[in-house]
Protein backbone atom coordinates (compact mmCIF):
# COMPACT_ATOMS: atom_id res chain seq x y z
CA UNK A 1 0.00 0.00 0.00
CA UNK A 2 2.86 2.45 1.04
CA UNK A 3 6.72 2.46 0.30
CA UNK A 4 9.37 4.49 1.57
CA UNK A 5 11.49 5.84 -1.03
CA UNK A 6 15.11 7.59 -0.55
CA UNK A 7 15.50 11.27 -1.42
CA UNK A 8 17.56 11.33 -4.05
CA UNK A 9 19.09 14.84 -2.91
CA UNK A 10 20.19 13.74 0.82
CA UNK A 11 19.91 10.18 0.88
CA UNK A 12 17.04 10.42 3.42
CA UNK A 13 14.62 7.96 3.67
CA UNK A 14 11.40 10.75 4.31
CA UNK A 15 9.55 10.29 0.99
CA UNK A 16 6.58 8.12 1.08
CA UNK A 17 4.73 6.62 -2.12
CA UNK A 18 1.61 5.45 -1.84
CA UNK A 19 1.31 2.83 -4.43
CA UNK A 20 -2.59 3.27 -5.11
CA UNK A 21 -2.12 6.35 -7.42
CA UNK A 22 2.28 6.75 -7.24
CA UNK A 23 1.17 10.13 -5.48
CA UNK A 24 4.67 11.13 -2.95
CA UNK A 25 4.48 12.95 -0.10
CA UNK A 26 6.95 14.03 2.71
CA UNK A 27 7.41 13.52 6.50
CA UNK A 28 4.95 17.12 6.78
CA UNK A 29 2.55 16.60 9.67
CA UNK A 30 0.06 19.04 8.57
CA UNK A 31 -0.25 17.10 5.11
CA UNK A 32 -3.15 15.15 4.66
CA UNK A 33 -1.57 12.23 2.76
CA UNK A 34 1.11 12.06 5.45
CA UNK A 35 -1.83 12.26 8.28
CA UNK A 36 -3.54 9.34 6.35
CA UNK A 37 -0.73 7.24 6.23
CA UNK A 38 0.33 7.29 9.90
CA UNK A 39 -4.02 6.29 10.51
CA UNK A 40 -3.56 3.72 8.01
CA UNK A 41 -0.49 2.73 9.00
CA UNK A 42 -1.95 2.68 12.54
CA UNK A 43 -4.95 0.59 11.44
CA UNK A 44 -3.91 -1.65 8.71
CA UNK A 45 -0.11 -2.45 11.08
CA UNK A 46 3.38 -1.50 9.61
CA UNK A 47 2.74 -4.64 6.74
CA UNK A 48 1.06 -2.20 4.63
CA UNK A 49 4.32 -0.17 4.23
CA UNK A 50 7.54 -1.58 1.96
CA UNK A 51 10.75 -0.25 2.90
CA UNK A 52 13.04 1.27 0.89
CA UNK A 53 14.73 -0.20 -2.43
CA UNK A 54 18.99 -0.82 -1.50
CA UNK A 55 20.83 -1.22 -4.95
CA UNK A 56 24.22 -2.99 -4.90
CA UNK A 57 25.93 -1.69 -7.76
CA UNK A 58 27.30 -3.73 -10.98
CA UNK A 59 30.81 -4.58 -11.06
CA UNK A 60 31.67 -1.66 -13.24
CA UNK A 61 30.58 0.78 -11.05
CA UNK A 62 32.26 -0.89 -8.16
CA UNK A 63 35.39 -0.75 -9.86
CA UNK A 64 35.65 2.62 -10.99
CA UNK A 65 35.04 3.95 -7.66
CA UNK A 66 38.30 1.71 -6.44
CA UNK A 67 40.50 2.45 -8.91
CA UNK A 68 42.82 5.23 -8.30
CA UNK A 69 42.69 8.19 -10.48
CA UNK A 70 44.22 7.95 -13.68
CA UNK A 71 47.51 10.44 -12.50
CA UNK A 72 48.35 8.07 -9.79
CA UNK A 73 48.31 5.18 -11.97
CA UNK A 74 50.64 6.60 -14.68
CA UNK A 75 52.49 7.69 -11.38
CA UNK A 76 52.79 4.35 -10.37
CA UNK A 77 53.81 3.14 -13.51
CA UNK A 78 56.67 5.73 -14.08
CA UNK A 79 57.99 5.13 -10.71
CA UNK A 80 57.62 1.17 -9.75
CA UNK A 81 56.42 -0.38 -12.98
CA UNK A 82 53.82 -2.13 -15.63
CA UNK A 83 54.07 -5.12 -13.73
CA UNK A 84 53.26 -3.32 -10.09
CA UNK A 85 50.26 -1.05 -11.84
CA UNK A 86 48.70 -4.36 -13.46
CA UNK A 87 49.24 -5.98 -10.12
CA UNK A 88 47.40 -3.47 -8.55
CA UNK A 89 44.62 -2.96 -11.34
CA UNK A 90 43.73 -6.98 -11.10
CA UNK A 91 43.36 -7.11 -7.40
CA UNK A 92 40.63 -4.69 -8.19
CA UNK A 93 39.04 -6.60 -10.88
CA UNK A 94 39.40 -10.18 -9.01
CA UNK A 95 37.43 -7.96 -5.65
CA UNK A 96 34.57 -7.19 -8.52
CA UNK A 97 34.55 -9.91 -10.94
CA UNK A 98 32.16 -9.32 -13.94
CA UNK A 99 29.89 -12.01 -12.62
CA UNK A 100 28.65 -9.00 -10.26
CA UNK A 101 25.64 -7.90 -11.83
CA UNK A 102 24.38 -5.68 -9.28
CA UNK A 103 20.64 -6.26 -7.71
CA UNK A 104 18.00 -4.12 -5.96
CA UNK A 105 16.19 -5.54 -3.13
CA UNK A 106 13.89 -4.11 -0.32
CA UNK A 107 15.33 -2.92 3.07
CA UNK A 108 13.75 -2.71 6.29
CA UNK A 109 10.70 0.27 7.13
CA UNK A 110 12.62 3.05 9.00
CA UNK A 111 12.18 2.99 13.09
CA UNK A 112 9.74 6.72 12.39
CA UNK A 113 6.91 5.16 10.83
CA UNK A 114 6.42 3.21 13.89
CA UNK A 115 7.39 5.77 16.27
CA UNK A 116 5.10 8.44 14.43
CA UNK A 117 2.13 5.77 14.53
CA UNK A 118 2.92 5.36 18.43
CA UNK A 119 2.67 9.24 18.59
CA UNK A 120 -0.84 9.26 17.57
CA UNK A 121 -3.86 9.22 20.08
Amino acid sequence: MYKIIKDPIDGSENIIKRKSDNRQFGRNPENSDYQQFLEDVKKEDIDIVEGPDVVTPDYKEQRLAEYPPIEEQLDKIYHTSLTAWKADIKAVKDKYPKTNSGSTTVGSVPSWVQEEVEKLP
